[in-house]
C-alpha cells in the first residue's frame, strides 16, 4: 500500500508538473497589460520575457511584438517585426538542431515555426499595416499571399493528412476592397466572386464564417457597374438576393473593421497511465476523452513474484489542446448620424480556424508522440539492463519532462469583423456601440473626412474570460 501511495503521489507530480508549464502562464503580465489596453506595456514586457527571447522561441517573439505594435498604431514597427517572423520561417524549415532534444523530452524544445494558419496571417496583418500606411500596392501583394500560400503549406502533406484550411475567404475580399479602392473594378469583381465561391462551395459557410451580407452586395454592385448582366442575373438567382443601386448623395465609403477578443490558447491534454509492479506481459489501451483517441502501449514486465523499484513502468503522452477565450462583447452597432445604420458582420473566424486546423493536424501529432514515446521507452530499457533501478528513474524523468508543445500566437483576435459605410460630405462622426453579455455598453468614435473613394479604419476590443 505505501508504495502504491509513493507511485500514485509521483503520478500526480509530474502530471501537476507539466500542467504548470504551459506558454499561456509564461505570457500572463503582457496579456494582462495587452487586455488592459496597455499596449506600450504589453511591449514593454514581451523585450523583458527571457522565455520569448530563446532562440527556439523567437518567432512567438516576432508574432506578439508585430501584432501589439499594430495595435498600438506603429505600423512601420509591426512590419518591420512580421517581416523577420516571414525570414525566421523561411530559415527554420530544415533546422534540426532542436528536433532531437524534442524528439528525446519533449516537442516544446524545437525551434517554434509556427501553426500554417499563423504563418499565413502574417500576410494579413501586412496587408492591413501597408493599408493603414496608405500603400495600396504592397497590401495587395500580401493579400494575394494568403491564398498562395494557404495553397503550398497543404501541398507538402500526404493524402490522407491534409488541412481542410485551403483558401481564405477574407483575404479574397480585402483583394476586393483594395482592386476596388485603386480604381481596378474589373478585378475587384473578380476577387469578390471568388470569395462568394467559395462560400457557395461549402454550403455558404467557411470555417466557422457564414457568407456576408455586404459581399452578396459587393459581387452584385461590381457585376451591374461593369455591364456583367449575365453574371449579374447569376448571382442574383445563386444568392436569392435582388442587387439595389447605391445612393446618389454618397461621398465615399468607408471600411471599418473590428477586431474582438482574444484566440484560444494553447493547454495540453494526456495519455498517462502506471503500470505497478506485478502485471504481466500484454498491451494496455491508454484512451483520451478530450481527443476521442486510444494509444494502445505494449508492456513487459516478466511474471516474477518479486517486486521492486525497478519494476514500476509509467506512460505518459501529451498532446497540445486550444482553450477557449470567450469575448467580453459579443455585439457592435454602428450609429452615424444619430440612426443605428447596420451591425458589423463577421469576416474572420480564428477561433474556428484554430481549433479545425488543429484537429486536421492530430494524426501528424499522434505520429510524433508515438515516436517520441518509443524513443523514451527503448533508452529506459537499455539502461535497465545496466541498472534496473537507473533505468527506472529514467522512466520517471522521461514522464517528468513529457509536455505538449503549447506555445501560439496568443495576440491575435478572436474574430474579425467589418462593415462598409458610407460617407457624408465634410466631417463624418461615427459612433461604434459595443455591447456585453451582462449588457454593459462601451462607445468608441471613428472620425472621418470624406472624400471619393474607400478609405479604411480599425476598432478593437481585445478584453476576454
Amino acid at each position: 500500500m505505501k508504495k502504491t501511495a509513493l507511485y500514485t503521489t509521483l503520478l500526480l507530480f509530474f502530471l501537476f508538473f507539466n500542467s504548470c508549464a504551459t506558454y499561456n502562464l509564461k505570457s500572463q503580465e503582457f496579456q494582462t497589460a495587452l487586455q488592459q489596453g496597455e499596449t506600450e506595456k504589453a511591449l514593454k514586457f514581451i523585450d523583458a520575457n527571457s522565455f520569448l527571447k530563446k532562440k527556439r522561441n523567437l518567432l512567438l517573439y516576432y508574432f506578439e511584438k508585430g501584432k501589439i505594435a499594430y495595435l498600438n498604431g506603429d505600423y512601420e514597427l509591426s512590419n518591420s517585426l512580421l517581416n523577420k517572423a516571414d525570414l525566421f520561417i523561411e530559415e527554420n524549415k530544415k533546422y534540426l538542431g532542436g528536433k532531437v532534444l524534442g524528439m528525446l523530452l519533449n516537442s516544446e524544445m524545437e525551434t517554434y515555426t509556427g501553426e500554417d494558419f499563423e504563418k499565413v496571417t502574417i500576410h494579413y496583418y501586412k496587408a492591413l499595416n501597408y493599408i493603414f500606411l496608405n500603400k495600396l500596392d504592397e497590401a495587395l501583394v500580401e493579400a494575394k499571399r494568403i491564398n498562395l500560400q494557404l495553397q503550398q503549406l497543404n501541398d507538402k502533406y500526404p493524402a490522407g493528412q491534409k488541412n481542410r484550411y485551403t483558401s481564405d475567404g477574407f483575404s479574397l475580399n480585402i483583394q476586393g476592397f483594395l482592386y476596388e479602392a485603386s480604381g481596378d473594378l474589373n478585378n475587384a469583381f473578380i476577387s469578390y466572386r471568388n470569395a462568394v465561391n467559395l462560400y457557395l462551395a461549402n454550403s455558404g459557410s467557411f470555417f466557422g464564417t457564414t457568407l456576408p451580407e455586404q459581399l452578396k452586395k459587393d459581387v452584385l454592385r461590381t457585376a451591374a457597374a461593369l455591364g456583367f448582366t449575365d453574371e449579374l442575373d447569376r448571382y442574383q438567382k445563386l444568392l436569392a438576393t435582388t442587387y439595389s443601386p447605391k445612393e446618389e448623395n454618397i461621398e465615399g465609403e468607408l471600411i471599418l473593421f473590428w477586431e474582438n477578443g482574444l484566440i484560444p490558447f494553447k493547454d495540453q491534454t494526456f495519455y498517462s497511465f502506471t503500470v505497478l509492479p506485478g502485471n504481466t506481459d500484454g498491451v494496455v489501451s491508454i484512451y483520451n476523452e478530450e481527443l476521442n483517441l486510444t494509444l494502445p502501449v505494449p508492456i513487459s514486465k516478466g511474471k516474477g513474484k518479486n517486486n521492486k523499484f525497478s519494476d514500476i513502468e509509467i506512460f505518459n503522452v501529451a498532446f497540445p489542446k486550444y482553450v477557449k477565450r470567450n469575448p467580453y462583447f459579443f455585439k457592435a452597432s454602428i450609429i452615424k448620424d444619430s440612426i443605428t445604420t447596420a451591425d458589423f458582420q463577421l469576416a474572420q473566424n480564428y477561433e474556428d480556424v484554430a481549433f479545425k486546423t488543429l484537429k486536421d493536424r492530430t494524426v501528424r501529432e499522434v505520429s510524433k508522440a508515438a515516436i517520441r514515446l518509443g524513443t523514451k521507452k527503448i533508452s529506459e530499457h537499455l539502461l535497465k539492463e545496466e541498472n534496473k533501478d537507473l533505468g527506472a528513474a529514467l522512466g520517471i524523468f522521461n514522464a517528468l519532462t513529457e509536455r505538449a508543445d503549447t506555445r501560439n500566437w496568443q495576440s491575435l483576435p478572436n474574430s474579425i469583423y467589418y462593415a462598409r459605410i458610407p460617407l457624408k460630405k465634410g466631417k463624418n462622426t461615427i459612433s461604434i456601440l459595443l455591447t456585453a453579455a451582462n449588457g454593459i455598453s462601451k462607445e468608441e468614435k471613428v472620425y472621418v473626412d470624406s472624400r471619393k473613394g474607400i478609405q479604411f479604419k480599425k476598432i478593437t476590443s481585445i478584453k476576454s474570460y
